[in-house]
């Protein structure tokens, strides 16, 4: 009978141990899959908030553009003499010029390296032909150029997927496109492809972003 005690005792201590093991076992695969759990959703969050993020840029940016070309339309239009018939372009390049300030600090507060110095490229240039009252439109040419590229890699950057340059130029810059059919324009659509492949080249890009015609 003593012994028997004893044995009782023993698996009792045993079943004990056992169980608590069990327990803890439990609680730390818990708190494991409890913390995989919250940190799988603070990734979908984070990747939701930069959709939406890349979505607001990638529309900021369409406007900017659309904007910069009424802004030349006006220019060109105020130094022949008829800005009394595109009143509706007056504001154009105030709007353009603040658009821009805006896109700026987006660029520099979310943009890898590559944008950032894709945007600045393009952006140096057009602030020294604004603060010098440029106003033809051979000189703006090159800040065109750029645009389909800089929309395209804005949208890569924060969400890794590539939409060619056309793509974006051909669907969401009709602005752009008026501006193909003005005089002294002949070459325009050539030499911004051309760019365009050349900033590829300049920026190490992925070869997916060359441009491709529809």
């Amino acid at each position: 009978m003593k012994f028997n005690r004893k044995n009782m005792r023993f698996y009792k201590e045993k079943l004990e141990m056992i169980v608590m093991l069990i327990g803890a076992i439990g609680t730390g695969a818990s708190i494991f899959f409890g913390l995989d759990r919250i940190n799988s959703t603070l990734k979908e969050q984070r990747f939701s908030n930069r959709l939406e993020l890349a979505d607001d840029m990638i529309n900021e940016y369409i406007s900017l553009s659309e904007e910069a070309s009424k802004a030349v339309l006006y220019i060109i239009a105020e130094s022949n003499g008829y800005a009394n018939e595109c009143q509706s372009l007056a504001d154009s390049p105030r709007k353009h010029v603040s658009q821009l300030e805006e896109m700026k600090k987006k660029i520099l507060a979310y943009g890898s390296t590559e944008l950032v110095n894709l945007f600045f490229d393009s952006y140096n240039d057009v602030r020294i032909k604004v603060e010098n009252d440029t106003n033809d439109i051979d000189s703006f040419k090159s800040y065109f150029y750029y645009m389909p590229l800089i929309a395209s890699y804005i949208k890569y950057d924060l969400t890794g997927e590539i939409v060619n340059p056309s793509i974006f130029y051909n669907s969401t810059m009709p602005e752009l496109k008026k501006l193909e059919k003005a005089q002294g324009m002949e070459n325009f659509h050539t030499e911004m492809v051309n760019t365009n492949n050349l900033l590829i080249q300049k920026y190490h890009l992925s070869k997916d972003f060359v441009w491709l015609e529809d």
